[in-house]
């Protein structure tokens, strides 16, 4: 995928360039917290759910291209009956920086989340099958993932690209609200799974998701040709994920794009040639205040 490409027949290949990428995820397991005899009837564990996320095609269009790199760090804190479990999950996603025409070979976090309350079953050597119709505490969740990493990732190239998908996973988290496993959907510690997908598919919330992709596309992709004016665009986006959050303070989506953002921000305005740069990024993004004055005091 290249960058000129993108841009000269944007109108023509968004559709197939969006949705050229299904996911490449990476598992990792921890069953510390639970007993030996438990531990061994999750040895398939990890190898089930990588299968499962990258076999399946969660969107409808036929997809090529680069995979969406995506880790998922799965720590099981609870056995709530027989193969019954409760786990905390770590998920992030990044997508390669262009310069130019060609990836750079670094990446940018695009995702990073922490769901602290999963409860699902899990029996050894049952097949897990995608079905989006029907709600399932093991798939749904990893459906629901699945659908939120790509509609994010299909922002940060194509303007509100990852409608469609958004809207899949609010049909997850209104499907999940009707079940015996609703709580895990609702408010965790300020971290909601229905409440997310809500603000992906609010109109309201679409100056956030715009932002993503001039933040990407028009941002940190022009660094490495044209540094002041990426690192300019990459203002004017935060600058409207702001605006949004000065409507709405408890705004999750703003947040969610704040935590995955914040070391890189601080990190790319290193080469800003005014260093107060830094107390307007504190503005926009309080919570990560210490980042920012950090990288403000070794830029002076």
């Amino acid at each position: 995928m290249k960058k000129i490409a993108l841009f000269a027949v944007l109108a023509v290949l968004a559709q197939s360039i969006g949705r050229a990428q299904e996911l490449n995820c990476q598992v990792t397991v921890n069953t510390e917290n639970i007993s030996s005899a438990d531990r061994d009837y999750l040895r398939n564990f990890k190898s089930d759910v990588e299968r499962y996320l990258n076999a399946t095609h969660f969107t409808d269009a036929n997809l090529y291209g680069d995979k969406i790199n995506v880790s998922m760090n799965i720590f099981f804190t609870q056995v709530t009956g027989p193969n019954r479990y409760r786990a905390q999950v770590a998920i992030g996603s990044t997508r390669p920086i262009y310069a130019g025409n060609d990836t750079s070979g670094s990446v940018t976090q695009v995702l990073r989340l922490l769901d602290s309350q999963w409860e699902f079953p899990y029996v050894p050597n049952q097949r897990i099958y995608f079905d989006q119709y029907t709600f399932n505490p093991l798939t749904s969740f990893l459906d629901y993932y699945a659908f939120v990493i790509i509609g994010f990732d299909l922002d940060t190239y194509k303007p509100l690209d990852g409608a469609s998908v958004f809207q899949k996973a609010l049909n997850t988290a209104t499907a999940a609200l009707a079940s015996s496993s609703n709580a895990d959907w609702q408010s965790n510690s300020g971290y909601s799974r229905y409440g997310l997908a809500q603000e992906l598919t609010n109109p309201r919330n679409e100056p956030i998701l715009q932002a993503y992709y001039t933040y990407h596309f028009d941002g940190i992709d022009l660094l490495a040709t044209e540094n002041r004016k990426g690192l300019d665009n990459i203002l004017t986006a935060l600058e409207s994920v702001w605006k949004v959050r000065q409507q709405n303070a408890m705004s999750l989506l703003a947040k969610i794009v704040f935590d995955a953002k914040a070391k890189e921000i601080a990190k790319i305005f290193l080469s800003y040639p005014d260093p107060s740069v830094y107390d307007r990024l504190a503005g926009f993004d309080p919570e990560h205040r210490t980042e920012y004055m950090n990288a403000k005091n070794n830029a002076q």
